[in-house]
């Protein structure tokens, strides 16, 4: 299977890191929990276009855990011959609670679209829901970049702390280590793609 453009390029980028935290390590954990799994491919549900070609456009079943306010430009992901590989949406429409018609921007005629059917897809999560372990998720953070929206200061996650009951993460602004509550709600992340993160911080948390 060949992958088109743009996105061939950031996957051989990507994939190609080193690091013990790397793309291709975060991209398998995410594929190797059962818990992000949110949904799969049931069928090809493609028109015809003038020109008799049929465009790739899928129907997926919705797990309960699929959540309600999913921003689109958040990739989804699947595994394709063994491999994690995101799923980058062109179009999303729900039908109702358990189903959405689905788009892919390199799955856009349905010959290639037709190897995504009976796919399950995945999500990552960026910080732990309750009740859920926040070192399985918030470990994937480190090497985001956290912009302060307050100050506009910037910095990047270097560590992940979990002590019970107020997990934190470290966060290297200008070489001095701020310590961040991984608090649901504080840390929203803006781009996977990017790695980057926005939080409006506690005041005074610089001063400590």
């Amino acid at each position: 299977m060949s992958i088109s453009g743009g996105r061939a390029l950031f996957l051989r980028e990507t994939m190609s890191k080193e690091t013990p935290l790397s793309y291709a390590a975060r991209a398998a954990a995410i594929i190797a929990e059962p818990s992000n799994a949110v949904g799969r491919i049931r069928k090809t549900y493609g028109s015809t276009a003038p020109d008799g070609t049929k465009n790739g456009t899928l129907l997926a079943t919705l797990y309960d855990t699929f959540p309600p306010s999913w921003d689109p430009a958040e990739p989804l992901w699947t595994e394709i011959d063994t491999l994690a590989v995101p799923l980058f949406v062109s179009s999303f429409e729900r039908r109702g609670n358990a189903s959405a018609v689905v788009q892919f921007d390199d799955f856009d005629r349905e010959q290639e679209a037709t190897l995504l059917v009976g796919k399950t897809l995945y999500r990552e999560k960026a910080c732990p829901e309750d009740g859920e372990d926040p070192q399985t998720d918030c470990e994937a953070l480190i090497g985001y970049e956290l912009t302060d929206r307050t100050t506009g200061r910037r910095g990047t996650v270097t560590a992940f702390y979990d002590y019970p009951g107020n997990p934190l993460l470290g966060v290297d602004f200008d070489g001095r280590e701020i310590m961040v509550p991984a608090a649901d709600g504080l840390i929203e992340v803006t781009s996977i793609r990017k790695r980057q993160l926005e939080a409006d911080l506690p005041e005074g948390l610089f001063e400590l």
